[in-house]
């Protein structure tokens, strides 16, 4: 029986630990759409725009790091977690939402969940290949304007890097989907501004921005902000904390929180929907996890 190289072994089980938390997100949120679901193509079109777009929001991270200098480090790299990381990256994921699923085929709320996390998955895959593969991280880093993400990123190739990839398939790669879909619901909620339910309990969050603002701007405005909110937190822990034993507490609640707020949103985007559309859906995984009315 032929032997299987060391080399080969890692680089193997590295995209299998890169690939396959992202593959178990799209199909839980493929599921959560089960009422009226998207076509597959177009949730690919849109994941593949998001593995794209990470690499001109990296050189825009790079940019800002060195516009902001000794800034970016102050009070445990708050600017760097809020700013230069979530801000970027979750306006390159909404900037994929407007480019492509918007002026093609966005025609409920749901959709704008369903659209931004596939770009945000999209977005984390490559990430996950760059720490885990060393092709990918050679090709990634050879990018003008890149380079200078990349010092201190050694593992790629080795067995640490198959442990990182481990680590953030049950923590940052979910934090991007929820993050982004968070933000998805409020995108959602931009495109029918003009239509909410009788009784709805969100209604007046715009109300919270000026009203000179239109109300769909100011929808899609809260929506960035409450991304950057959950992804700058985790981020700014990850930075402030490093690997002190209180990580692995404060990590899990803020996935946790997030993780709910999403679910929340999740069942008042499908109940606008119904609505709205006013047609019999199919059971989805936010059925099977709601309490009985």
């Amino acid at each position: 029986m032929p032997r299987v190289s060391p080399t080969l072994a890692i680089e193997a089980a590295g995209l299998v630990v890169a690939i396959a938390p992202v593959l178990v997100l799209v199909l839980i949120f493929r599921y959560a759409d089960a009422a009226r679901p998207e076509p597959k193509r177009e949730v690919l079109a849109t994941m593949t725009l998001g593995f794209l777009v990470c690499v001109p929001a990296a050189a825009i991270e790079v940019a800002e790091k060195r516009l902001l200098g000794p800034w970016a480090l102050l009070g445990g790299r708050f600017l760097d977690a809020y700013l230069v990381a979530a801000l970027t990256e979750e306006a390159a994921k909404m900037a994929v939402v407007f480019l492509w699923p918007w002026r093609r085929r966005f025609d409920e709320v749901m959709d704008g969940i369903v659209y931004t996390s596939a770009a945000s998955l999209g977005f984390g895959l490559l990430e996950n290949l760059i720490y885990v593969d060393a092709r990918f991280a050679s090709l990634f880093c050879a990018v003008p304007g890149v380079a200078p993400l990349c010092s201190g990123h050694t593992t790629a190739g080795s067995l640490e890097g198959i442990v990182l990839g481990v680590v953030r398939a049950i923590t940052a790669v979910p934090m991007h989907a929820v993050s982004s879909g968070i933000m998805g619901y409020f995108l959602g909620r931009a495109r029918f501004h003009a239509w909410s339910p009788a009784a709805d309990a969100y209604d007046d969050i715009p109300d919270l921005l000026p009203a000179f603002i239109p109300r769909p701007a100011a929808w899609a405005i809260l929506g960035l902000l409450a991304a950057v909110f959950v992804h700058g937190t985790y981020d700014w822990a990850v930075f402030a904390m490093g690997t002190r034993p209180v990580i692995f507490l404060a990590l899990p609640l803020i996935l946790l929180g997030s993780v709910y707020a999403l679910v929340r949103l999740v069942q008042h985007a499908l109940h606008i929907d119904d609505e709205r559309l006013g047609v019999t859906r199919r059971p989805s995984l936010v059925d099977a996890i709601s309490p009985p009315r």
